[in-house]
């Protein structure tokens, strides 16, 4: 008896894929569709995530029309375009039907250059420059963490933007410094028909009709996607996807707000550059720019004077025996660790094939997370090996290269 190869469990449904488990979590579930692939029928969920679910499973059979009768499926279509395979034939099969999650408001203040404001009781207005660990202090957002691990943060009130009154605004929280003000806050807005009124809506608000589109982005049968200024320092992008021969239309107009602002105190560090004492150092006689930002790592800090003046503007690597730091110089930047924050170094160098070639130089830390700091041509940060080892006494590992692709 052959074993199954697809089956649900609770609110879950598993699948094989390449000879992986994978699975879907069906309350996320947002839309499906059958498509046509290689002369082989599939079904796609989307459910946080893509999913391309063969036909030919053991138990697709049972597990289909469960999957019909809980999120009623257009059967008729999807046994259709099964029995037809037409190659690349993409045909949507059911979306969820999704409230209203915003409103545009017709009276407002003009406050879009201080901040926004979050409905609580009473209503608070909270700026740009707020800090993450500020606005979880002030009790209005929920931590939540997807199915791969990725932190979020989500507001629990109404967020009024401008004229923009958004049910649920989320921000994107991995990989942040605590103490670095909120970079980028986003949100899938549907309006009542679920179709691209929302993005029309949003359009109207913020675009001038006499502007260049196409200084902004693109309006395509498959996508529509622009990208602007909505206050100061403060960049917004609203993007809609059509069901194209490569989309899918979720009924949902994207929104990411991104904060542009520069916090030049965060990079200060003179406690350190008044004290610092430079034991030896490597130049690596050309400008690199870090791969790390100050908004990511509250390592990242000016490069000090003293160091400019003995790369002559150079990027290279530092150590400072006397305080027991190592500081790895990019353009600007440079990423400023203790001794014992380092457990080794990775040169990883990448090959050309459908992507270009490239290397990578990673810092692993004792916390068992690692940075990329530098990247550079394949192979290039090879020759610093030896003496990186010699100065550090940290080991430096060279895993064989690999192809782009």
């Amino acid at each position: 008896m052959h074993r199954k190869e697809i089956w649900i469990d609770g609110d879950t449904l598993f699948y094989k894929d390449h000879g992986h488990l994978e699975k879907a979590n069906l309350q996320t579930l947002k839309y499906a569709y059958v498509q046509i692939l290689g002369d082989v029928p599939f079904l796609f969920l989307f459910a946080d995530h893509q999913h391309y679910i063969s036909t030919e499973l053991n138990g697709f059979d049972e597990v289909y029309p469960e999957l019909s009768e809980r999120f009623h499926f257009d059967n008729t279509t999807f046994f259709a375009v099964s029995k037809a395979k037409k190659e690349d034939d993409k045909v949507k099969i059911w979306t969820k039907k999704m409230a209203q999650n915003y409103q545009i408001l017709d009276s407002y203040p003009d406050d879009e250059d201080f901040g926004y404001e979050v409905y609580t009781a009473p209503k608070q207005m909270v700026s740009w420059d707020t800090t993450y660990e500020q606005l979880e202090a002030l009790g209005c957002v929920e931590t939540y963490f997807s199915d791969f691990g990725v932190k979020y943060l989500r507001f629990k009130y109404p967020v009024r933007i401008g004229a923009l009154l958004i049910l649920q605004l989320e921000i994107y929280a991995e990989n942040t410094r605590a103490n670095a003000p909120v970079q980028e806050f986003f949100v899938q807005l549907h309006d009542e028909t679920n179709t691209d009124q929302s993005y029309q809506q949003l359009r109207e608000l913020w675009i001038d009709e006499d502007i260049d589109i196409d200084q902004y982005g693109y309006e395509r049968n498959d996508q529509c996607h622009l990208r602007f200024a909505l206050s100061k320092g403060i960049e917004a992008s609203i993007c809609y996807t059509y069901d194209a021969d490569y989309g899918y239309d979720d009924g949902s107009t994207s929104l990411h707000l991104y904060n542009q602002r520069q916090y030049h105190h965060l990079l200060e560090n003179q406690a350190y550059e008044t004290v610092m004492q430079v034991t030896e150092i490597i130049s690596f006689h050309k400008k690199l720019d870090m791969s790390i930002s100050y908004t990511k790592s509250s390592a990242i800090k000016n490069v000090p004077s003293k160091i400019h003046q003995l790369l002559k503007n150079q990027s290279g690597v530092w150590v400072d025996d006397v305080n027991q730091k190592i500081g790895f110089a990019g353009i600007d930047t440079a990423l400023i660790l203790d001794f014992d924050e380092i457990k080794y170094f990775t040169f990883q160098n990448i090959l050309p094939a459908k992507g270009p070639g490239y290397a990578d130089f990673m810092v692993h830390l004792s916390t068992e997370e690692y940075l990329y700091v530098f990247t550079a041509d394949t192979y290039f940060f090879d020759q610093f090996a030896q003496r990186l080892e010699q100065m550090t006494k940290i080991a430096v590992e060279i895993p064989q290269a690999y192809y782009n692709c």
